[in-house]
């Protein structure tokens, strides 16, 4: 099972990678889309620097991860979650300089502390 960024049409890296799954199961692949949806709004909102609407689509797939936990593959959907959470600890510290210190940007402010709030839910379900 591997993680990496392939360039779409439109020359973004937001596509999460599958290569392998141990029980080929095809619930996997349809949750990978899913994730991958909600991945590709979310680079593109950072993009956009609408970080709010960033974490909230990296929550999204982290649930839908979630979700795939509960049937069938827990390789897969733990593979997923640690690659979206690592995505959203990249928002959060560079939330975090935006936002904190003697330059800081207070509109950042609510994003920041919405990326910290989420990533204690995740790491408190886990």
């Amino acid at each position: 099972m591997h993680a990496f960024y392939m360039k779409n049409s439109n020359g973004d890296q937001t596509k999460i990678e599958l290569l392998s799954c141990h029980l080929n199961s095809q619930r996997c692949n349809h949750h990978l889309k899913e994730i991958n949806r909600s991945y590709s709004l979310a680079h593109n909102y950072h993009l956009e620097k609408d970080y709010f609407n960033s974490i909230r689509s990296l929550k999204s797939a982290f649930k839908i991860a979630e979700e795939l936990k509960e049937t069938t593959c827990l390789n897969c959907a733990s593979f997923f979650q640690s690659t979206l959470t690592e995505s959203l600890e990249n928002i959060n510290s560079e939330l975090k300089r935006m936002s904190t210190g003697l330059f800081a940007k207070k509109r950042y402010r609510s994003s920041y502390i919405e990326s910290c709030n989420i990533l204690n839910e995740i790491r408190n379900t886990n």
